[in-house]
């Protein structure tokens, strides 16, 4: 008869099968439930669990909440990762999504310039909940449309894709967009700072655009002319009713000039709270 194979031949012919090692990596802030709290992120998620990938990312959610992914790095087109399995290198983790083209991001941001509140929302560092509605209309894809657009590689000898550590990784990038939802355009090829630019020139020329159009072409008035009543209000001042109310946007410089310097963040939030309800109070029959 021969020998009865030991357990730990079974690991050695399966090393993807042996238990993860302790590790202290991020955590994810979803401890049960559902990823991501705003829409985008949850979005992210439930596009990928529409790919039809089914038990594979469910141990992906048990690695994300135990800190087994080690780091994330976002850029151009391509998230790297190193997540924590049973050996001791952790495994590396590469997702790829290609970047937009040049002229497929001219016809994205030409369909955001058209909505004034998109700009203003993005320009203020928010996502507007209707951002994916324009992208459609430029017949451009935000998020992936079906998983051969996400090109995936890992390390560990698991063959199932996306492995365990793939799908952490997917988990956490949704956290990330929860935090920054520009890293999701950036993953697509175009950073904040490139974004706001396009936008500003677009709307930019749209306004200058729409001023030229409606100017009538008439000789501009004598100066003597003008002189005559330039110290009285176009509008009489008793028909003037100022628009007093709280900022749709809070912190809304913050979100549009990026972070201050550490430490600060906190206090000029709560310093734009505290003005913004103390001079509604003394405006709106307060002291």
């Amino acid at each position: 008869m021969p020998p009865r194979r030991r357990d730990n031949d079974r690991y050695k012919r399966h090393p993807e099968r042996r238990q993860r090692l302790p590790a202290d990596g991020i955590k994810a802030k979803s401890q049960r439930g559902d990823f991501g709290e705003s829409w985008w992120a949850k979005r992210w998620i439930s596009v990928l669990e529409g790919f039809g990938y089914g038990g594979r990312l469910a141990r992906g959610r048990t690695y994300a909440r135990g800190g087994a992914v080690l780091s994330i790095e976002i850029g151009r087109g391509q998230v790297s990762a190193k997540v924590q399995g049973s050996l001791p290198r952790p495994y590396q983790v590469k997702i790829s999504l290609a970047p937009l083209s040049d002229a497929q991001w001219a016809s994205a941001t030409g369909a955001m310039a058209e909505q004034a509140i998109f700009a203003a929302k993005l320009l203020a560092g928010e996502m507007p909940q209707e951002i994916e509605q324009a992208f459609a209309a430029a017949k451009v894809p935000l998020f992936p449309r079906n998983s051969r657009d996400l090109t995936t590689t890992c390390s560990c000898p698991d063959q199932a894709n996306p492995c365990k550590h793939i799908a952490a990784v997917y988990y956490l990038l949704g956290e990330r967009f929860d935090e920054d939802p520009f890293l999701l355009f950036e993953l697509r090829g175009r950073n904040k700072d490139q974004i706001g630019a396009s936008l500003r020139g677009r709307r930019a020329d749209t306004s200058a655009d729409a001023v030229y159009a409606a100017a009538p072409r008439e000789r501009a008035p004598a100066l003597a002319d003008l002189l005559v009543g330039f110290d009285e209000p176009a509008t009489p001042l008793e028909l003037i009713a100022p628009h007093v109310a709280a900022p749709e946007v809070e912190a809304g410089l913050l979100r549009r000039y990026g972070a201050p310097p550490a430490g600060v963040e906190d206090g000029l939030r709560a310093a734009y709270t505290t003005l913004t309800r103390a001079a509604l109070e003394r405006l709106l029959g307060g002291e």
